[in-house]
């Protein structure tokens, strides 16, 4: 049985509407014999270094890299996916989006022992979804007005942590536009909107958001003296285009208390952290230094890691930077060797060994890198055998390595991969 939650604001901001629906079945979908290990050529294929056709893994020093499954997110037209590789990337499991929601794409998956995965959809209806280990709908939530956006950060409590998008109106010096707002929510297990912060009023007093206000009057105020211009297909402006937002586990000394909420804010340019219980900003870095960036976490010590996607310089570089001292202690991408490049998407993920798994998202290549630089896994997406993109290596959304031992009793889809 499928579950939706509708989530409705409400003065005590609790109230929810249960209903069911129909559940889905996709098994025949995910043992199709045209998708069978047979017709992917790309699974287990190790291509030769410099060729363009690589795919698969690349790549693999056992002795150095964190050994474990790979789960990734892919989603180009209604090819929607969430496939689980090992490290010599091969299929182990795949999760598929019911072809009848067409509208949905799975931004994020965050994956669950039992197999489930809870999923971030960027399109309406539904926003947060629940889906099990052969992709049954088993819960969905959704905000009215609102869509979910990017990503979503699961609480060892229950509940999650999520980031939406919706348009509001703006009036600025004489001017009406609209323009795309974003809010932190927090979410129960059960449905309940605990908390909500718009992170237009989070910003109400930035310099950096009044320039947007600034860009986007002059803009629209040239627009108007363009008569022959369909004042209908004014533009929705993106001041904002929030895209990760995780919570702090434990407290830093002196600095920030466990329970912060840190959020990766691409088109200002910003990693903030906001206290959730006072709804303001209490930390902030990145202005002038990073260019439109992904995927910011904690890391112990007091350090945060996130991903630089630098469009402005047109090279990408993961960075570590210190909490308290605001400078960058150690960074990926900068030396001869290291270039690589993602104008959109991109993730980042601190493996258990110290490695650092990077996802170079537009070109379809995860890698992972040790302390020192040196890459010990290096893994390519297949190619797109159909549609409008056929032809062209399919986009990794987000990319997370997971232990070998993470899931249990799972009776992987297509098969136990010998390790």
């Amino acid at each position: 049985m499928r579950l939706r939650i509708s989530l409705f604001i409400s003065l005590v901001l609790s109230s929810t509407i249960l209903f069911s629906g129909p559940s889905w079945c996709a098994s025949e979908s995910i043992l199709n014999p045209t998708e069978s290990l047979v017709s992917l050529p790309y699974l287990g294929h190790v291509a030769i270094e410099n060729s363009p056709e690589k795919a698969g893994t690349t790549i693999y020093k056992k002795d150095k890299a964190f050994s474990g499954y790979s789960i990734y997110t892919s989603y180009e037209g209604l090819d929607v996916f969430a496939n689980l590789i090992d490290m010599d990337g091969r299929l182990v499991h795949r999760w598929v989006r019911n072809p009848q929601d067409s509208t949905l794409r799975w931004k994020q998956a965050i994956p669950f022992p039992d197999g489930s995965i809870f999923l971030t959809n960027e399109q309406r209806p539904v926003g947060w979804e629940l889906v099990d280990a052969n992709s049954h709908s088993i819960i969905t939530y959704d905000i009215p007005r609102h869509s979910a956006h990017h990503a979503a950060y699961w609480l060892k409590e229950g509940g999650f942590l999520g980031l939406t998008s919706n348009t509001i109106r703006i009036r600025s010096q004489g001017l009406r536009f609209k323009a795309y707002d974003n809010s932190l929510v927090w979410v129960s297990s059960e449905g309940a909107i605990l908390k909500m912060i718009s992170l237009s009023k989070l910003f109400r007093e930035d310099g950096g958001y009044q320039e947007k206000l600034k860009e986007a009057h002059d803009y629209l105020k040239d627009y108007q003296r363009k008569s022959s211009q369909d004042k209908a297909k004014r533009p929705i402006f993106d001041f904002f285009h929030s895209n990760t937002i995780v919570r702090l586990e434990w407290d830093i000394p002196g600095v920030l208390k466990k329970g912060a909420w840190l959020v990766t804010v691409r088109n200002l340019n910003r990693i903030i952290v906001v206290d959730p219980v006072k709804e303001e900003i209490i930390w902030q870095w990145g202005e002038n230094i990073i260019s439109h960036p992904h995927d910011a976490s904690f890391l112990k010590g007091g350090k945060i890691l996130l991903f630089d996607n630098g469009v402005s310089k047109h090279f990408s570089r993961v960075i570590v930077v210190d909490i308290r001292s605001k400078q960058i202690v150690w960074q990926y991408g900068q030396k001869p060797g290291q270039e690589f490049f993602t104008a959109e998407r991109g993730s980042v993920q601190r493996l258990p060994n110290g490695n650092t798994l990077i996802n170079e998202s537009n070109k379809g290549r995860a890698f992972e890198v040790m302390d020192s630089g040196e890459v010990v896994w290096e893994w390519y997406a297949d190619f797109r055998t159909q549609g409008q993109n056929k032809g062209k290596r399919r986009v990794v959304g987000r990319i997370e390595r997971l232990p070998y031992n993470f899931f249990e009793g799972v009776e992987f889809n297509y098969g136990v991969i010998k390790r």
